[in-house]
């Protein structure tokens, strides 16, 4: 199924205008196809649903995971402290005029924020996150693509500064006790992406 038609399938349920789902596709695409991204991108989320409908019966409500996935990157700039906030906004000010109730924003909202902090303690919301971080405990081969591409959506930033920012991400994750939070997660790809994160981290020269 291809993004546009998973798209359509899953906002037909909350609004009944085709052209409305039609225009709210469109500004979707045009934000994930913006000429700075090279990872964050509609790759990533053709990605993370790949392992959404692999666990989409651990979901309580896969629906309300499924908007966070469409939206959590819609907004998206390097020079941007508040991506995830903005996107969380923008998905809100979408979403509220279908048939979603207060409850089910308030859910897909916290869904997005989470993908800023990593941490979360409802279900649903540690199965979001670990969809998001899997590239972490990819193959080696497939790390070493993902981190090149990150490094191409901050080109313009000196090498210097990147590596200086790079390097304390890795060290966020690397000190945390687990990277995942699901059990599925952790036995799958705790270890390998502990690996990974070391080898970039031993590869960036001091800053």
């Amino acid at each position: 199924m291809t993004l546009k038609a998973r798209f359509i399938n899953l906002t037909s349920s909350y609004i009944n205008e085709n052209q409305s789902i039609e225009l709210l596709w469109n500004e979707l695409e045009s934000h994930y196809t913006e000429p700075h991204r090279t990872y964050h991108n509609l790759t990533h989320l053709e990605e993370l649903f790949g392992y959404f409908d692999t666990y989409k019966k651990e979901l309580d409500k896969p629906d309300l995971v499924a908007f966070p996935i469409f939206y959590h990157d819609i907004i998206y700039g390097i020079w941007n402290k508040k991506n995830e906030e903005d996107s969380a906004e923008k998905a809100l000010n979408v979403l509220k005029k279908t048939s979603l109730s207060t409850d089910d924003l308030t859910t897909i909202e916290s869904h997005i924020l989470a993908t800023k902090t990593h941490n979360a303690f409802l279900k649903d919301t540690q199965w979001m996150i670990d969809f998001d971080l899997a590239i972490l405990g990819s193959p080696i081969a497939r790390y070493n693509l993902y981190s090149q591409l990150i490094r191409k959506e901050y080109r313009k930033v000196p090498t210097f500064l990147y590596k200086k920012g790079r390097k304390k991400m890795l060290k966020h994750f690397l000190e945390k006790p687990f990277i995942y939070s699901t059990i599925t997660f952790r036995e799958l790809y705790e270890k390998q992406s502990k690996v990974n994160l070391q080898k970039e981290l031993d590869s960036l020269l001091p800053v």
